[in-house]
């Protein structure tokens, strides 16, 4: 409390207030994540579509929070504000935000909230009433001197709280956790030749970067992220090979980039987030090449589709180029790398993985995940997974397919002799032809009946590797290599071509994803319990929302590129 009054009191001769300036223009230049909304009536039209109004209010955990005092309380301010100005709540969150919102941070966990209001009026009359409730309990806790106020350059301050301050300013309401950024962005506002982000360089270019359609922005200073520790581990790839290989040139992008600039757009209940990286992102080591398409055109091919697909991955990643480059990727063998090298030793004998065997294949990789129909004679295992298959193109397929067939052989070889050493079922082969195109497929043998309610979890898998023309397919399921292999047939009938200068697409099925994890409820309600020590009624909660928000999207789909 001690730090908010000598700030104010130590104040400069009041100065005349401009009626309006840009938010941005009382931010610190030293801010380094800003977030706008700068369309909120767009964002309220979307809040309150009667989709969304019917799907919150539906939840199950809503409604128990709709029964607690606190929420019926707000809600009797609301409904008095509602009265207050003869409008509903879209309206008057319309009144009090409809200019656009601010919210920035800055060193020393600075925080500065900007919300410009529609009618200035109706904020003063909120603020003056709530700051009257404020009053009120201090008091009945004794704490009146709780609440503080003071002058600075003719701006009233306010401190509700320790290390927190707030003023008025016409339309504009600023909120910040420390009381001298207060007093800092007031000056920003009195002296317009002070610097701010709204004059820096950066926030200027990522502004211009990204579509005026938006109705919300986020700017990102990513010299000063990529010091925080967190920052440090999450690109750092010489600790994970996977990752490294996934997401390796968005990573490039993050370390080089200057700055970063989200933008984001609404078209009834359609949402588009474009993301930009400002800086030179073609400074790339040999060993980044690997996600980079050389020819000009080239890039990841667009994902195949097949019934009850939930997911599809498709990417551009040179796997001879990225594996040839691993000691300039990894200098420090991980444990997980060296499992890979020698299980590949075994499946592929006698062959050097880089030139003989990764060099086989081309840069096109895809991923399918889809829902599975289970058997009667087999019945529905607990837990059920979805299958997955993994897509490649080979560069010789005849030369290529008979060493591809024996270490998959191998590694189905390997499986069986690890069960039958703990006394466990072991996989069948079996060589069967579908679409004119003869694969390979595993299956376990069919439990009794009275152990098909539910079956035993081995039965989510029929391994399987098929290879028509010159693709190759290694999935978990015999039903998915079947749909891959006519969905591919198709593809190579009508002929294909990439998605040029994109190095990474994706694209899940909201219902088909909640589908799965709706058969897995239970599961995923014990599991909460256990690993979170919840209440079985809290993981209830948890995991139904977890549902509801799953369910509330119908697909998502994601496109990455070198280009900015």
């Amino acid at each position: 409390l001690l730090l908010f009054l000598p700030v104010f009191m130590g104040a400069a001769a009041p100065a005349a207030v401009p009626t309006d300036w840009p938010r941005a223009a009382a931010v610190s230049p030293e801010a380094y994540v800003v977030l706008e909304i700068t369309k909120p009536q767009v964002v309220l039209d979307r809040l309150f579509d009667p989709q969304v109004v019917q799907m919150v209010t539906a939840h199950p955990e809503y409604q128990r929070r709709a029964g607690e005092h606190d929420f019926q309380q707000a809600m009797n301010l609301v409904q008095y504000f509602e009265r207050r100005f003869e409008t509903d709540l879209r309206g008057l969150l319309q009144k009090l935000v409809g200019g656009g919102l601010t919210l920035a941070v800055g060193p020393g966990e600075q925080a500065l909230l900007i919300v410009e209001a529609e009618d200035a009026k109706a904020l003063k009359e909120v603020h003056d009433f709530l700051l009257m409730i404020a009053r009120g309990e201090a008091g009945k806790e004794g704490q009146a001197d709780r609440i503080k106020s003071a002058d600075y350059r003719g701006i009233t301050g306010w401190s509700l709280a320790p290390e927190q301050a707030h003023a008025v300013i016409g339309n504009r309401l600023l909120v910040t956790n420390q009381p001298k950024a207060l007093t800092e962005a007031i000056d920003r506002i009195l002296d317009p030749d002070t610097s701010s982000t709204a004059s820096s360089a950066g926030y200027r270019k990522a502004r211009t970067a990204l579509k005026p359609s938006a109705v919300a922005t986020v700017f990102a200073r990513m010299d000063v992220l990529r010091q925080l520790p967190q920052a440090q581990s999450a690109l750092d790839q010489e600790s994970n090979a996977l990752l490294t290989l996934l997401a390796a040139p968005l990573m490039q992008s993050f370390r080089q980039a200057e700055w970063l600039a989200m933008g984001l757009e609404m078209t009834d209940l359609t949402f588009v987030l474009e993301v930009v990286a400002g800086g030179d992102s073609s400074n790339t080591t040999a060993a980044d090449t690997f996600a980079r398409p050389e020819e000009s055109g080239g890039g990841a091919l667009p994902n195949v589709r097949v019934p009850r697909q939930i997911a599809g991955v498709s990417l551009y990643r040179d796997l001879h180029k990225f594996y040839r480059a691993k000691d300039d990727l990894f200098p420090q063998r991980t444990s997980g790398l060296i499992f890979f090298e020698n299980m590949m030793g075994i499946f592929f004998t006698g062959r050097d993985l880089t030139e003989e065997v990764l060099a086989e294949l081309g840069p096109e990789v895809r991923l399918v995940v889809a829902g599975q129909q289970y058997a009667p004679e087999v019945g529905t295992p607990d837990p059920q997974f979805p299958g997955f298959a993994l897509i490649f193109r080979m560069r010789n397929p005849e030369k290529f397919a008979p060493i591809a067939e024996e270490a998959w052989q191998k590694a189905l070889g390997l499986i069986n002799f690890t069960r039958g050493q703990q006394a466990e079922p072991g996989l069948i082969l079996d060589r069967p032809t579908h679409a004119g195109v003869k694969y390979t497929m595993a299956y376990f043998s069919p439990p009794a009946e009275d152990e098909r309610s539910p079956a035993d979890m081995r039965f989510n898998l029929q391994p399987s590797v098929a290879m028509p023309g010159d693709y190759l397919i290694l999935s978990s399921t015999d039903a998915l290599a079947k749909d891959l292999i006519e969905a591919l047939g198709r593809e190579s009938e009508a002929g294909v071509a990439p998605v040029a200068g994109r190095h990474s697409i994706v694209g899940i099925d909201g219902k088909a994803l909640a589908d799965v994890l709706e058969a897995n409820r239970e599961t995923l309600i014990l599991n909460n319990m256990v690993e979170k020590g919840h209440e079985r009624q809290q993981a209830e909660d948890e995991i139904g929302m977890l549902l509801a928000i799953v369910n509330s999207v119908a697909h998502l789909k994601v496109a990455a590129g070198d280009e900015a």
